[in-house]
Protein backbone atom coordinates (compact mmCIF):
# COMPACT_ATOMS: atom_id res chain seq x y z
CA UNK A 1 0.00 0.00 0.00
CA UNK A 2 1.43 3.33 -0.80
CA UNK A 3 2.35 5.54 2.45
CA UNK A 4 0.77 9.13 1.83
CA UNK A 5 -0.08 12.14 4.01
CA UNK A 6 -3.84 12.65 4.81
CA UNK A 7 -3.41 16.65 3.21
CA UNK A 8 -3.00 15.28 -0.41
CA UNK A 9 -5.35 13.00 -0.92
CA UNK A 10 -8.00 15.22 0.69
CA UNK A 11 -6.89 17.97 -1.91
CA UNK A 12 -6.22 15.46 -4.79
CA UNK A 13 -9.96 14.69 -5.00
CA UNK A 14 -10.88 18.69 -5.40
CA UNK A 15 -8.29 18.77 -8.09
CA UNK A 16 -9.19 15.67 -9.69
CA UNK A 17 -12.69 17.07 -10.19
CA UNK A 18 -11.04 20.78 -10.81
CA UNK A 19 -8.21 19.83 -13.48
CA UNK A 20 -11.12 17.20 -15.30
CA UNK A 21 -13.34 20.46 -15.80
CA UNK A 22 -9.90 22.44 -17.29
CA UNK A 23 -8.65 19.93 -19.47
CA UNK A 24 -12.05 19.10 -21.02
CA UNK A 25 -12.75 22.90 -21.28
CA UNK A 26 -13.04 25.45 -24.21
CA UNK A 27 -10.20 27.68 -24.35
CA UNK A 28 -9.52 29.83 -21.50
CA UNK A 29 -11.20 33.31 -22.29
CA UNK A 30 -14.71 31.37 -22.34
CA UNK A 31 -15.69 30.94 -18.71
CA UNK A 32 -16.22 27.26 -17.23
CA UNK A 33 -20.27 25.55 -17.38
CA UNK A 34 -21.65 24.48 -14.51
CA UNK A 35 -21.84 20.80 -13.64
CA UNK A 36 -25.41 20.43 -15.36
CA UNK A 37 -24.50 22.46 -18.35
CA UNK A 38 -21.33 19.84 -19.11
CA UNK A 39 -21.26 17.42 -21.90
CA UNK A 40 -21.53 13.68 -20.81
CA UNK A 41 -17.76 13.13 -22.28
CA UNK A 42 -16.72 16.25 -19.96
CA UNK A 43 -18.30 14.91 -17.08
CA UNK A 44 -16.71 11.45 -17.75
CA UNK A 45 -13.33 12.95 -18.24
CA UNK A 46 -13.71 14.91 -14.86
CA UNK A 47 -14.82 11.65 -12.97
CA UNK A 48 -12.81 8.91 -14.38
CA UNK A 49 -9.62 9.81 -12.10
CA UNK A 50 -11.71 9.52 -9.38
CA UNK A 51 -13.35 6.72 -10.27
CA UNK A 52 -10.06 5.21 -10.62
CA UNK A 53 -8.87 5.88 -7.11
CA UNK A 54 -11.83 5.20 -6.18
CA UNK A 55 -11.66 1.05 -7.78
CA UNK A 56 -8.16 0.25 -7.55
CA UNK A 57 -8.48 -0.39 -3.49
CA UNK A 58 -11.51 -0.73 -1.86
CA UNK A 59 -9.81 -0.50 1.29
CA UNK A 60 -9.19 3.04 0.37
CA UNK A 61 -12.79 4.43 0.17
CA UNK A 62 -14.06 5.12 3.67
CA UNK A 63 -10.83 7.20 3.58
CA UNK A 64 -11.64 8.63 0.18
CA UNK A 65 -15.46 9.04 1.37
CA UNK A 66 -14.33 11.33 4.47
CA UNK A 67 -11.72 13.41 2.83
CA UNK A 68 -14.68 14.73 0.27
CA UNK A 69 -16.66 15.17 3.00
CA UNK A 70 -14.41 17.59 4.74
CA UNK A 71 -13.17 19.02 1.82
CA UNK A 72 -17.08 20.29 1.65
CA UNK A 73 -17.12 21.56 5.36
CA UNK A 74 -13.58 23.36 4.48
CA UNK A 75 -13.36 27.51 3.91
CA UNK A 76 -12.21 28.73 0.90
CA UNK A 77 -8.99 30.12 2.38
CA UNK A 78 -8.29 26.55 3.58
CA UNK A 79 -9.21 24.97 0.21
CA UNK A 80 -6.87 27.50 -1.24
CA UNK A 81 -3.74 26.75 1.36
CA UNK A 82 -4.53 22.84 0.64
CA UNK A 83 -4.06 23.47 -3.12
CA UNK A 84 -1.03 25.21 -2.45
CA UNK A 85 0.48 22.37 -0.26
CA UNK A 86 -0.50 20.18 -2.69
CA UNK A 87 0.94 21.76 -5.81
CA UNK A 88 4.71 22.01 -3.17
CA UNK A 89 4.35 18.53 -2.92
CA UNK A 90 3.65 17.51 -6.34
CA UNK A 91 6.98 19.44 -7.12
CA UNK A 92 9.03 16.94 -4.42
CA UNK A 93 11.36 14.24 -5.10
CA UNK A 94 10.41 10.56 -3.31
CA UNK A 95 13.07 11.96 -0.21
CA UNK A 96 11.69 15.12 0.41
CA UNK A 97 8.28 13.80 0.56
CA UNK A 98 9.35 11.31 3.00
CA UNK A 99 11.10 13.62 4.97
CA UNK A 100 7.97 16.08 5.01
CA UNK A 101 5.58 12.52 6.20
CA UNK A 102 7.90 11.93 8.93
CA UNK A 103 7.78 15.83 9.86
CA UNK A 104 3.44 16.04 9.53
CA UNK A 105 3.58 12.91 11.90
CA UNK A 106 5.79 14.27 14.57
CA UNK A 107 4.00 17.56 14.64
CA UNK A 108 0.70 16.82 15.02
CA UNK A 109 1.09 15.12 18.58
CA UNK A 110 3.03 18.49 19.59
CA UNK A 111 1.90 21.66 21.09
CA UNK A 112 1.75 24.87 19.04
CA UNK A 113 4.81 26.08 20.92
CA UNK A 114 6.69 22.63 20.62
CA UNK A 115 5.81 22.92 16.62
CA UNK A 116 7.03 26.26 16.48
CA UNK A 117 10.44 25.03 18.02
CA UNK A 118 10.95 21.91 16.02
CA UNK A 119 9.94 24.07 12.64
CA UNK A 120 12.93 26.45 13.47
CA UNK A 121 15.23 23.59 14.28
CA UNK A 122 14.48 22.26 11.07
CA UNK A 123 15.01 25.31 9.02
CA UNK A 124 18.21 25.52 10.80
CA UNK A 125 19.64 22.10 9.93
CA UNK A 126 21.73 21.11 7.10
CA UNK A 127 20.42 18.34 4.42
CA UNK A 128 22.41 15.90 6.11
CA UNK A 129 20.88 16.60 9.75
CA UNK A 130 17.75 16.70 7.95
CA UNK A 131 18.01 13.21 6.44
CA UNK A 132 19.54 11.81 10.19
CA UNK A 133 16.66 13.43 11.95
CA UNK A 134 14.02 11.75 9.36
CA UNK A 135 16.06 8.64 9.85
CA UNK A 136 15.65 8.53 13.69
CA UNK A 137 12.34 9.86 13.50
CA UNK A 138 10.66 7.64 10.70
CA UNK A 139 7.02 7.87 10.52
CA UNK A 140 5.28 4.90 11.19
CA UNK A 141 3.89 2.48 8.04
CA UNK A 142 0.04 3.27 6.71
Amino acid sequence: MNRSSPIPIATAFALVLAAGAVLASPPAQTALPAWEQLTPAQRELVIAPLRDRWNADPQMRARLFQHAQRWQQLTPEQRARMRHGLGKWEHMDPQQREAMRTLFHKMRDLTPGQRATLREQWRAMTPQQRRDWVEANRAPAD
